[in-house]
């Protein structure tokens, strides 16, 4: 905005020109004025309890500026509580929560979907009559970010690769690998011996 307060819109020299135009004017500023759909956002918090909790949220700033009448860009704001999205079906989850940097998408809802969080396994009514408000966003993540260096390769020729530099843990009272093979620093499990004082032992039966 100047520094002497003046004050422009987005009207065109044809804008009312007709009764036509005028009608258009009015009704596409009111539908690009109130009607959110998606945009790139950075996450700026974090709310996360982890892998042993429910999703939770994030902050996020979009990375789209609005435009004001002179053509200069207006610094958006902050959307708070933005719930994430994490694939999950039952008790059952592939957990990787966002961290602060992230870029993703915030998508958002036709109505007021804060009833929802209450009331998950029937329809609510609306908390409000808003529509197609940013106060009714959802974060999906993964989107423009940078290599990973943690991560599990699905393969097309049918095999799955596991890079975990810091080592992966499993929490089970079993592992079952019901056939094949488990290599491990080039030794068979299944065919391996032991040298020992009576000699070489045969592979496990």
């Amino acid at each position: 905005m100047p520094s002497n307060g003046a004050v422009k819109g987005n009207k065109r020299l044809t804008s009312g020109s007709s009764e036509f135009n005028a009608m258009e004017f009015l009704i596409r500023n009111t539908i690009l004025g109130l009607v959110n759909t998606a945009i790139p956002v950075i996450v700026t918090a974090v709310d996360a309890g982890g892998a042993g909790a429910a999703t939770g949220y994030v902050t996020v700033k979009p990375l789209v500026c609005q435009v004001d009448g002179f053509g200069e860009t207006l610094d958006p704001a902050e959307l708070f509580r933005v719930p994430y999205a994490r694939v999950q079906g039952g008790v059952a989850a592939l957990v990787i929560d966002p961290v602060v940097g992230d870029v993703g998408l915030a998508v958002f809802a036709k109505s007021d979907c804060s009833n929802v969080a209450q009331m998950q396994d029937k329809p609510v009514q609306p908390g409000s009559f808003r529509k197609f408000s940013m106060s009714d966003g959802f974060y999906i993540g993964g989107f423009l970010n940078r290599a990973p260096s943690v991560y599990i390769e699905v393969k097309q020729d049918q095999s799955i690769v596991i890079t975990a530099s810091g080592g992966v843990t499993v929490n089970a009272p079993t592992v079952t690998v019901p056939s094949g093979d488990v290599i491990a620093s080039g030794k068979s499990l299944v065919n391996h011996t032991h040298m020992g004082v009576h000699g070489e032992t045969s592979p496990p039966l």
